[in-house]
């Protein structure tokens, strides 16, 4: 079924900010989860490795089931399969909180849960990012994007904090029924902003694509057709999928880098420098309003994000790690929400959710891949070369260092390095600089075929 927004001149409107407050709810619930769940494992396992699988089993099965859930969002009303999928994580909570509180639970019940809440996320995920694409205005999207964005870091911020405080008192079933209450409220919502559109005739595409599941592996191919055809939003899909790999990379071995020199302590001050970074980039996207030039914008944002992670690997002082992780992640936070801004204004309205599904699925097989093969070439080069006496310890080793994290801060510089190269070339190829400023393929479309309806 089709929907459009009910608020004329499709401003952000009531039916936006139900929907953004029901995400923001659930992003909380899952980061909350997720750290609960993290430490628990831990705290009664020991091992790092069981630590690793449960992030391990919240990852992988998105990847698979990905694509069809977008194939799916684009022939399900977004409603249904976002209000289906939390009523489904809820379930699976309460199964957990049984399991905890009979005394029953153990790390094989958390891996099949992570496993289970990953493939219900997996088709959320797209239906949601469609459903504001189509609710939004175009001129609105930049905006709607920095609102996003706010949810994904205020999370970030908050719930580490919160859950050890909750932890700490009260135990991992009080973690566990605060989740099902954000779960439950945020779907709430959700059924409250959809009552704020109203029901269209569907796409004459989408009536045509016969089964559900048919017209799902449709759009599946449709979304690859899409990247084939249009070129320069296949150079956009590369540049996506690099910069979330730097990105998590460099988030990710930030726990390495300091818990080698300066502790746990600095660690900590660094994540939440970086949190309110992404707070700051978020308002200052917000604040601007409908911005020219976005591409180029992301550009010169993701140089500043470059130089800030070879900056990082250079440095020593507490107070240096802070400020650059505060600018590296505030221009990280402009990149990310003008990109899914852009994204949000090329994608055909056909297939959104597929188009969308994709690039999360290769996103995430991308940054999987970078954090695989940089924590490989840490350990096994760059490290031993920096200790003393090793390889680089009088070369390379006079600008960086030697000894305990200097094998992360040499990985900070070439990965900062060679992304650099990105941007520079995004700045210097004129179609790709000008990308926003293109006729969209939807444009194309109504002034050859006539008026489309967009379909939610």
């Amino acid at each position: 079924m089709s929907l459009v927004s009910d608020r004329r001149g499709f401003d952000l409107g009531r039916g936006f900010y139900f929907l953004w407050c029901g995400e923001s709810l659930a992003v909380i619930g899952t980061a909350l989860m997720e750290f609960a769940l993290g430490v628990w494992v831990y705290t009664h396992t020991g091992s790092a490795v069981a630590f690793a699988n449960v992030v391990l089993a919240a990852t992988l099965p998105a990847v698979l089931f990905l694509p069809l859930a977008g194939g799916l969002a684009d022939r399900i009303s977004h409603r249904v399969i976002i209000v289906c999928c939390d009523v489904s994580l809820a379930v699976l909570l309460l199964g957990v909180m049984a399991l905890l509180w009979f005394e029953r639970l153990e790390p094989l019940h958390l891996y099949i849960f992570n496993c289970l809440a990953s493939i219900v996320s997996a088709f959320r995920k797209p239906a949601y990012q469609a459903a504001v694409s189509t609710i939004v205005a175009p001129d609105k999207f930049t905006r709607a994007s920095g609102l996003i964005s706010i949810s994904k870091n205020a999370s970030a911020l908050v719930a580490p904090l919160l859950a050890g405080a909750i932890m700490a008192k009260a135990g991992l079933v009080t973690i566990l029924a605060v989740d099902l209450v954000t779960f439950c409220s945020g779907t709430l919502l959700v059924i409250k902003a959809f009552s704020h559109v109203r029901p269209l005739a569907a796409h004459p595409d989408a009536m045509a694509k016969g089964t559900v599941f048919g017209g799902a592996l449709g759009n599946v191919a449709a979304a690859l057709k899409f990247f084939v055809a249009e070129r320069l939003m296949a150079g956009l899909l590369v540049y996506t999928m690099m910069r979330s790999a730097l990105l998590a990379l460099a988030t990710l071995m930030m726990t390495p880098l300091l818990l080698s020199t300066l502790g746990s302590q600095v660690l900590g001050m660094a994540y939440t420098w970086a949190a309110l970074g992404g707070l700051a980039g978020a308002g200052l996207l917000i604040s601007m309003g409908n911005p020219r030039r976005l591409m180029a914008m992301v550009a010169v944002a993701d140089l500043l994000l470059a130089g800030c992670v070879v900056a990082l690997g250079m440095v020593s002082q507490a107070v240096a790690y802070f400020a650059l992780a505060f600018v590296a992640i505030t221009m990280a936070s402009v990149a990310d929400a003008s990109v899914n801004a852009l994204w949000m204004r090329r994608i055909p309205a056909g297939s959104r959710a597929s188009v969308f599904a994709l690039i999360s699925m290769l996103t995430i097989a991308a940054t999987s891949l970078a954090v695989i093969v940089g924590g490989f070439l840490v350990d096994h080069w760059f490290q031993p070369a920096l200790m003393p006496g090793g390889l680089y310890a009088d070369s390379i080793g006079r600008w960086l260092g030697t000894g305990p994290g200097r094998g992360v801060g040499m990985l900070f510089v070439v990965a900062g390095a060679l992304f650099a190269l990105l941007p520079l070339g995004v700045l210097l190829y004129g179609p790709m600089r000008r990308l926003d400023e293109a006729p969209t393929p939807m444009a194309v479309a109504r002034m050859v075929d006539g008026p489309q309806v967009d379909p939610l």
